[in-house]
């Protein structure tokens, strides 16, 4: 039986009246999360689980979007000649959105957090092509988790499949599993977070600010240290994160190393004019128990994910100097 899970959330620290609408909709909501499964001799046909005794399969579990009669039906004809391993045990955490280091970080470890709780399998079963992503590997080096890998040419057959659901839907988050990846991954602290990070995109291939080089200017005139995310590794990102008091990023993936920010933080989203419906940062910094803050930014087109920024230097300085009061 699915599990309902209710969430309300705090308003931005530094809202503006007029700002309100924007943020309305997420202050309270509702989801399900679905039974976690543990199957026993079932097959993995490409990216599905499959029940042979059921004739079963468990899209639900396995992809965001679930499949119909006809793709599922592909994929067993496509894996029908395919050749065949056997496995022992493996744990099931990923879907077609993983391999996004957002969403890697947010969906597929809060998965596998649930799926060690079964205390029947440590082994996460993964395509071949996740090994060749540097946050996949990594971060489970950081946790001493040995994947299973599996190429296209071959299907596997598992004795005791542990099938992790979503543990969450989209853009929402599970507290519990969410702040367990902080507590997993984060070191013991020295001292108090202390550093004012400013992630830059320069480096990135889409939502940019043209304005970079103004924005720059202004954060390091206010003490900010300026990164690039891309030239980290996953272990210096936790590092630094948890030494990190405000962290500054336009919306994009580096906010979500807030994952290894300490609880009453504080977190700037460089958003977009207008966009009530991007809102996943918002909710995981409230998932977190972050203070969060935002300014709001021309986008050249409305859809944040695909559009470039001018960054409104003003709004920005005004949080910047807000936070040092």
């Amino acid at each position: 039986m699915a599990q309902e899970i209710s969430v309300k959330r705090d308003l931005p620290e530094n809202l503006s009246s007029q700002d309100r609408e924007l943020f309305e909709d997420s202050l309270q909501t509702n989801f399900l999360v679905l039974p976690l499964l543990h199957l026993k001799k079932v097959a993995i046909l490409q990216d599905t689980v499959f029940c042979p005794k059921k004739l079963k399969f468990y899209a639900t579990h396995t992809h965001v979007n679930s499949l119909g009669f006809l793709p599922l039906a592909k994929r067993v004809v496509h894996c029908f000649p395919k050749k065949w391993r056997k496995i022992d045990h493996g744990i099931w955490i990923k879907d077609e959105w993983s391999a996004n280091y957002f969403h890697w970080m947010t969906d597929c470890l809060p998965r596998l957090w649930m799926g060690l709780e079964q205390g029947i399998s440590d082994r996460v079963i993964l395509h071949d092509s996740f090994q060749h992503i540097p946050y996949v590997t990594q971060s489970l080096k950081l946790l001493q988790i040995n994947p299973l890998y599996y190429h296209s040419k071959e299907n596997l057959w598992v004795e005791n499949l542990i099938l992790t659901p979503r543990t969450a839907t989209f853009p929402n988050f599970n507290i519990k599993y969410t702040r367990k990846t902080r507590a997993v991954f984060s070191p013991k602290a020295s001292k108090p977070p202390h550093k004012k990070i400013y992630v830059s995109r320069k480096l990135a291939p889409k939502r940019k600010a043209h304005n970079e080089l103004d924005v720059e200017l202004l954060v390091r005139k206010k003490g900010y240290e300026i990164i690039y995310a891309e030239k980290l590794s996953v272990k210096q990102q936790i590092d630094l994160m948890a030494e990190t008091k405000t962290l500054v990023a336009l919306h994009g993936a580096a906010l979500t190393n807030m994952l290894f920010m300490q609880e009453g933080q504080n977190v700037i989203e460089l958003r977009n004019i207008g966009d009530s419906e991007t809102q996943c940062y918002f909710n995981l910094a409230n998932a977190l128990k972050l203070n969060y803050f935002y300014t709001l930014n021309q986008g050249d087109f409305h859809d944040t994910i695909m559009t470039d920024f001018t960054i409104d230097l003003q709004a920005l300085e005004e949080v910047l100097d807000l936070l040092e009061k």
